[in-house]
């Protein structure tokens, strides 16, 4: 089942991506997960390593694993990390080797999601099949250490970007303990006055997390100046700190129409910093709408007070921007149904560029919902050709990040922008674009500069 829409121009709509996960080491790392496990789990760290189904000799985590880990896995899960669970050595991670055989054989864990075929990116941390099948026939044939005398070299370890400088915090007004009491996920949009009175240029930001136990991601979104009496509406309705928001920083389709992306932050992401010489620009009265995504697992959470350190330039800078994509008419309501108890139902929007249209993508992602399946942006160039821009064979709603393509990829004028998505619909209810949780999107988003 498949649709197609094509709209004279893109809905600058902005909706939840959260980038969730670590950030990758180097070419590779890995998101935090969270993968489950037990102390105590059978698969004890022996010293040496039988051999395996396969007829040669079991991978060891000295000789074989630990690469893998460093590279992929590191960034979260050692000791202090912000991944779940952490580990303070081998002899801990061993313990845990059935529910990792489980996690990294479905690929759960580490949660890439872009397809390599599509495209290459900056700081890919996900595991080919035979490093998969390495770490697998590792877990599941007793998790041997090996001899660290012999140990494998092991790639440096990864250091997240940072700002040259910071020039602004802006930290939520009030603390706020997350409400788990209907389910592990709370959604908080907390409202930062902007403070300059003349446009300014923001060339990077990094997001540092209050509470960095339930803090699972957090996207900043730059209300316009005529919106800021709506958000605060939104504010002064509910009596604890800021105010409820899901897929967005709320309001209506109007107002979401002029609300840009200032960024978005996941655990062990370093800083996001637009591509030199520009900048995103901010007006004076503007607002920003700071949503929180609380991931809660214990009982008795503790007060968060997050902040985004920004770095500012006074000087006019060049063009960038975090552009979403979608239908106009599917966030209307009208061209994305998706029937109840359907499977692979695909809608298709197209965006050509208009004559004095000329860009480069930087960054592509695709935001949906739970019944999200899989997804892809291209662009299909004036003369046929096509350029995969990111392509999502299995989504995952539960780990979305943003994928920074290698090389840029530069648009002209006649070339179109091609997004698809897919979704199947096991439930008795029709559904179509919405904010809720039981509803679904079709949103690409990307960073774009001249």
């Amino acid at each position: 089942m498949r649709t197609t829409s094509t709209s004279a121009r893109s809905l600058a709509v902005l909706l939840l991506i959260g980038a969730a996960g670590c950030e990758p080491a180097d070419d590779k790392a890995d998101q935090g997960g969270e993968a489950e496990g037990a102390d105590g789990a059978e698969g004890g760290a022996g010293d040496g390593a039988d051999g395996d189904e396969t007829g040669g000799p079991a991978p060891t985590w000295h000789g074989d694993v630990a690469p893998l880990y460093v590279r992929s896995c590191q960034t979260c899960h050692e000791a202090g990390g912000v991944g779940s669970p952490t580990w303070t050595g081998p002899d801990d991670i061993a313990t845990w080797g059935p529910a990792i055989a489980v996690a990294v054989g479905s690929r759960a864990m580490p949660p890439w999601q872009a397809s390599s075929d599509c495209n290459t990116y900056e700081g890919d941390f996900s595991l080919n099949d035979d490093e998969v099948d390495t770490i697998v026939r590792w877990a599941e044939g007793g998790a041997a250490l090996g001899d660290p005398d012999t140990a494998a070299a092991l790639p440096e370890p990864f250091q997240p970007e940072v700002l040259e400088r910071v020039d602004l915090v802006l930290e939520m007004p009030d603390a706020y303990t997350p409400n788990n009491a209907s389910g592990p996920d709370d959604y908080r949009c907390m409202l930062l006055d902007w403070p300059y009175d003349t446009d300014v240029w923001v060339e990077g930001y990094q997001i540092r997390a209050g509470d960095p136990s339930t803090v699972h991601h957090v996207i900043p979104f730059i209300i316009a100046p005529g919106d800021v009496d709506e958000y605060r509406a939104l504010d002064a309705a509910d009596p604890d700190p800021g105010y409820t928001c899901y897929g967005g920083p709320g309001g209506d389709v109007e107002t979401l129409i002029s609300t840009r992306w200032l960024g978005s932050w996941a655990p062990g992401s370093g800083a996001g910093i637009s591509p030199d010489g520009t900048g995103i620009r901010v007006s004076p009265g503007s607002m920003i709408a700071f949503q929180v995504h609380y991931n809660v697992t214990m009982p008795d959470p503790g007060p968060d007070q997050s902040a985004i350190e920004l770095m500012i330039s006074t000087e006019r800078k060049g063009w960038a921007d975090i552009q979403p994509w979608t239908e106009v008419s599917w966030v209307l309501g009208a061209g994305m149904d998706i029937p109840a108890e359907t499977d692979d139902v695909e809608h298709v929007f197209e965006y050509t560029l208009g004559r004095s249209d000329s860009f480069s993508f930087y960054t592509a992602a695709v935001h949906m919902h739970t019944m999200g399946k899989r997804a892809r942006m291209t662009v299909v160039h004036e003369d046929g050709t096509e350029t995969c821009l990111v392509d999502y064979q299995n989504y995952d709603f539960n780990w979305q990040r943003s994928y920074k393509l290698r090389e840029p990829v530069t648009v002209q004028s006649g070339d179109t922008l091609k997004l698809t998505c897919a979704w199947d619909n096991p439930t008795t209810e029709d559904v179509a674009w919405g904010d809720g949780t039981g509803d679904e999107m079709c949103l690409g988003i990307s960073l774009i500069s001249e």
